[in-house]
């Protein structure tokens, strides 16, 4: 059976293909998977893993990491901060039936049909002081002063990052979302561990965090667009292009790739 036996068109793409872009894409713009502050910016042998970059990626054109404040310490006014690093450093993408990796038992293994599982390895660190340091006295703000000048924050030095990583692991499916002419691939969560986390509140905490964060934010602003394509033939009609009903499942999940059959639409 052709693939376009029930559709007018047919695209798909397979789970190596994704996995190659990624790692190229890890490795071209370093700075969409490094975060961290300013001093770690200048002094990147403090971060958690050293960062592969392409050979022809430079620190000026493209920075390797994003730079961002200092983490506030709670309750200081923002006074106090703290020097920080969040990586990246693993990224990977599994189509069913699964076999880029294994997936750890608490998300039901072997990965089920028409479902994606995707892999991720975080790590971080924090630049915390010594314990003998002495951290300057935070002063209070005045309340009949509306307009003090911002004072910067006071971020102790340190010679080291105390880092850790994390292996993170995702299961979901894709549904097709909007309406014809305006739709949209868009993956939905059904499953978010993270290995070896002790206690289990803590693990709990940070798995609804992640899971919020996937499906709010992650997720959403990767959706794929199945745009409205509008020819003019010779001013008389349009094509719109939608997925198609026809099919069992679309899109589809399976032989290690995402398929997706479109159905085109014309009007005068």
């Amino acid at each position: 059976m052709a693939f376009t036996d029930n559709c007018d068109l047919y695209g798909a793409i397979h789970e190596d293909g994704i996995n190659r872009i990624a790692k190229h894409i890890t490795q071209q713009r370093p700075s969409l998977f490094n975060y961290g502050t300013a001093f770690v910016a200048a002094n990147p042998h403090l971060l958690c893993k050293p960062i592969k970059v392409a050979p022809d990626v430079d620190n000026f054109s493209n920075p390797h990491i994003t730079v961002e404040d200092p983490l506030p310490v709670l309750g200081t006014n923002g006074l106090i901060g703290l020097n920080f690093c969040f990586q990246i450093t693993e990224l990977e993408i599994d189509f069913h039936p699964g076999k880029v990796f294994p997936l750890p038992p608490e998300l039901s293994p072997p990965l089920g049909a028409q479902h994606f599982a995707i892999h991720a390895r975080v790590c971080g660190g924090i630049g915390c002081p010594p314990r003998d340091m002495d951290i300057p006295e935070i002063p209070q703000p005045d309340p009949t002063e509306k307009d003090e000048e911002s004072i910067p924050p006071f971020v102790p030095p340190t010679k080291k990052l105390e880092c850790f990583c994390l292996d993170m692991f995702v299961v979901g499916h894709i549904e097709m979302n909007g309406p014809v002419g305006d739709q949209r691939l868009l993956g939905k969560v059904d499953g978010l561990e993270i290995v070896d986390i002790e206690p289990d509140g803590l693990e709990n905490s940070l798995e609804c965090y992640l899971n919020l964060l996937l499906k709010t934010v992650i997720l959403p602003r990767v959706s794929i667009a199945i745009p409205t394509m509008v020819f003019g033939i010779l001013d008389l009609a349009t094509i719109t292009l939608s997925a198609s009903t026809t099919v069992p499942n679309n899109p589809a999940i399976e032989d290690d790739q995402l398929k997706v059959f479109i159905d085109m639409g014309v009007s005068p």
